[in-house]
């Protein structure tokens, strides 16, 4: 089973690293070539030698199994080529924020990832988990790379499949509302939610979120708006986000893919604090 891996940094970094210690033929790919990444994690930084090729070197070569840990942002730009990476039966993990990007590909395998880090200029920090989950369906590559991983009990990274895995992606879409909105729009760490005011303003937002998911279906509890306070809590207080760090470096952010997804679909709805959260991000958005 010939595997690639797109995009090394705070989330493909690990699976990345995870993948390789396997007994399995596995390639890397970003943007730009590279001898190897480090990551920090526990205190200790570890280089780890593999080559990174660049993405538009892989000269027509195609792979059983892929994934794909870019930004949602750069989705559209992969996928042109990974139509060249891949056969008819390719299956192409996606693991990204956000939802509204599985088109783009064929045999989209969508994710829900709990890989936590920020990539630094030389290397990358990695904060907590490694696990990803994955509708509970057949797929072939993907089921002979979990029976691998269950067999190596050194390895750290968990492909999990699940029967509930439409209600858990909506779960984890509403807690990057949260997280992602409030780091973003006051450029502050995770420590901001040990503040009350930020707190409520949170759990308004998570509200209006659960209301939209909500609408046609019941798919989110009404307890999980504090459980994704908890989790937020949990954070170390120095653990940026996603866009939490596109807004301090100045390039743009998921936010048609989590806050603009919500805005869309919110019908009749009244929702004013996403509607004031969705403006000031579609604001920065906006480059003259």
């Amino acid at each position: 089973m010939k595997t690639a891996c797109i995009g090394i940094g705070a989330v493909g970094s690990i699976i990345a690293r995870e993948l390789k210690q396997l007994d399995i033929d596995v390639t890397l790919f970003s943007r730009e070539e590279q001898d190897g990444f480090t990551i920090l994690e526990d205190g200790e930084y570890i280089t780890y030698p593999w080559h990174i090729h660049p993405l538009d070197s892989h000269k027509n070569e195609t792979y059983d199994l892929i994934f794909i840990a870019v930004k949602a942002t750069a989705m559209k730009s992969v996928s042109t080529v990974v139509k060249n990476m891949s056969h008819d039966t390719t299956e192409i993990i996606l693991c990204a924020n956000g939802m509204g990007y599985d088109g783009l590909f064929q045999n989209p395998v969508p994710s829900v990832v709990y890989i936590s880090g920020q990539k630094h200029q030389n290397y990358i920090e990695h904060f907590r988990d490694s696990r990803l989950i994955i509708d509970n369906t057949p797929l072939p590559f993907t089921d002979q790379l979990i029976k691998n991983i269950e067999q190596h009990a050194e390895t750290e990274l968990v492909i999990e499949k699940s029967s509930e895995f439409k209600r858990l992606r909506y779960e984890k879409l509403l807690i990057n509302l949260g997280v992602n909105s409030m780091t973003a729009l006051t450029q502050n760490t995770a420590q901001i939610f040990s503040d009350e005011d930020i707190l409520h303003l949170t759990r308004l937002l998570l509200e209006e979120g659960k209301n939209i998911i909500n609408q046609d279906e019941q798919m989110i509890d009404d307890d999980f708006v504090e459980t994704s306070i908890a989790l937020y809590q949990s954070y170390p207080d120095h653990m940026g986000t996603s866009m939490y760090y596109d807004v301090s470096n100045k390039v743009k952010t998921e936010f048609e893919y989590i806050q603009k997804y919500f805005y869309q679909h919110k019908n009749d709805l009244h929702t004013p604090v996403l509607d004031v959260v969705y403006t000031l991000l579609k604001g920065y958005q906006i480059k003259r």
